[in-house]
């Protein structure tokens, strides 16, 4: 479904990602980890449209889509779950998910029936559909960041770091409605600071470390690879 091809990134004269290469299968998770500056944030955002890469490629669904702005790529089915949730603190939990439809351009009825699909996976985004969004937990935020993203009808859903500043309960709720995603037939690429969660998920994984593919593997390989437990699990046997 999407493949990067030696995707080079850059602030500036400071290069995030260098030569960076990725397939993500359809109906999979994919997991990317490594350490906080590591250049995760930086790749989404490339695959998202949010940053043009200096040099490589971009193939999504078999299309070159390395030179398309963000809006299109929501259009080819590409949304993205940003780190730090992102919502629109002064609009309502419902105004949040309209506009998360926005590029659909739906009719009254079909945004009512998106509407009740993310309630139904997101129950408690229901109870308080009218809250304003600054007054959300940070769990409720995250969950609504999720159905934001969902409410564009994604085939790839990019997720930045979905634990960051979440209580341990919280959390488990998080990776629970992941695989429920999964379940669905949504692909997903995930860049998670909790390694251990997001290779238990993954069906695929990568280490990125200062902005290089160093490694790859499935989830399961990398979890018990012992430089992976001794860099990012704490635990080297």
């Amino acid at each position: 479904m999407l493949q990067l091809k030696n995707i080079s990134v850059s602030y500036g004269p400071i290069e995030a990602v260098t030569d960076a290469s990725i397939n993500v299968e359809q109906g999979q998770v994919v997991a990317i980890v490594g350490a906080n500056g590591a250049g995760k944030t930086t790749l989404l955002k490339a695959i998202a449209g949010l940053m043009q890469p200096r040099s490589g490629e971009i193939l999504f669904e078999g299309q070159a889509i390395t030179a398309s702005p963000a809006h299109r790529r929501v259009q080819y089915g590409i949304a993205l779950s940003p780190e730090g949730r992102q919502v629109f603190p002064d609009q309502s939990i419902r105004d949040n998910l309209e506009l998360g439809a926005y590029a659909r351009r739906l009719t009254s009825a079909q945004l009512t029936d998106a509407l009740e699909e993310q309630y139904r996976l997101f129950p408690r985004l229901r109870e308080r559909q009218n809250q304003m969004s600054v007054t959300l937990s940070g769990g409720e935020q995250q969950m609504l960041a999720i159905a934001r993203a969902l409410m564009g009808a994604p085939r790839l859903l990019l997720l930045d770091e979905p634990s960051l500043g979440l209580a341990p309960l919280i959390i488990k709720e998080i990776f629970a409605i992941i695989r429920d995603l999964r379940s669905r037939g949504i692909t997903i690429l995930l860049v998670e600071q909790m390694a251990n969660l997001a290779l238990r998920l993954a069906d695929r994984a990568y280490v990125l470390d200062s902005g290089r593919i160093t490694m790859s593997g499935t989830g399961a390989e990398l979890l018990a690879h012992p430089e992976i437990r001794k860099a990012y699990l704490g635990n080297a046997h």
